[in-house]
């Protein structure tokens, strides 16, 4: 079976389930949706041309590690903050300014840029509005008038095309 046929199966049927379970977890459904997305595209590199034995217990174990990983930051970060309020000696370490390194993410953008322009319409309005705008998924919903599970869908299936293009 087609990887990405097998991954849609599995989302469209542990999706619901799985960001219940989250929501119970970290309580917050945002985050929920947020770690949903995560658990799938985590479970897309266990993918090695053989499908998973088990697949829902792969994703509630990959859920909960993440549930786990979303409540240690909580602890160690409680409030964020921005980058310009940190001491100098809190900045991130930035090698910005390596040549071979501004080349190689300006090749990786121009294949992004390529990739969210070339999804479906309906496709990559739900993408730019998530992910560029910070919508979330009823916020979209919304303002498509489509359904909340539609919405998850189309992000779904533009992670998705990401993956075959980039991986």
């Amino acid at each position: 079976m087609n990887s990405s046929i097998f991954l849609t199966q599995i989302y469209l049927r542990h999706m619901s389930e799985l960001r219940a379970f989250l929501s119970k977890r970290v309580g917050c459904r945002e985050v929920a949706a947020e770690l949903t997305q995560e658990t799938f595209i985590r479970i897309m590199h266990y993918q090695t041309g053989e499908t998973l034995q088990n697949a829902r217990a792969m994703l509630y174990r990959i859920a909960g590690n993440l549930a786990i990983d979303y409540h240690r930051l909580q602890i160690r970060q409680p409030a964020h903050r921005a980058i310009d309020e940190l001491p100098l000696h809190d900045l991130p370490v930035s090698d910005a300014l390596n040549p071979e390194r501004i080349v190689y993410a300006r090749q990786i953008l121009k294949q992004l840029c390529t990739i969210i322009e070339g999804l479906p319409p309906q496709c990559h309005r739900a993408f730019i509005l998530h992910k560029f705008d910070g919508l979330s998924h009823d916020e979209i919903a919304s303002q498509l008038r489509i359904t909340r599970n539609a919405v998850e869908k189309l992000l779904i299936r533009a992670l998705v095309r990401l993956r075959q293009i980039l991986a």
